[in-house]
């Protein structure tokens, strides 16, 4: 798995770096998006092959910058209560 990280912006304070990692899946700048493969990076931004989550869409690319929101998504379990008969 390729691994790869955008540095923190400089207005961010005390917020740990992000990984990204292939197969993440992600809110980048409020979109969910599952990471494909990178296809590029350089010293201010990272070009990704991503899969847009929820919705039909085609894989695009997208580049992740520093100054970026991302989240990651985590996954929610509903408890089920059980009925006495």
């Amino acid at each position: 798995m390729a691994t790869s990280t955008v540095p923190r912006a400089a207005c961010a304070k005390g917020s740990a770096r992000t990984h990204l990692v292939i197969g993440n899946q992600i809110f980048h700048n409020g979109s969910p998006v599952e990471l494909l493969y990178r296809m590029n990076h350089d010293n201010d931004f990272e070009t990704w092959r991503v899969r847009p989550l929820f919705v039909e869409a085609p894989d695009r690319n997208e580049q992740f910058h520093r100054s970026d929101r991302i989240s990651y998504l985590h996954t929610i379990r509903a408890h089920h209560r059980s009925r006495a008969a």
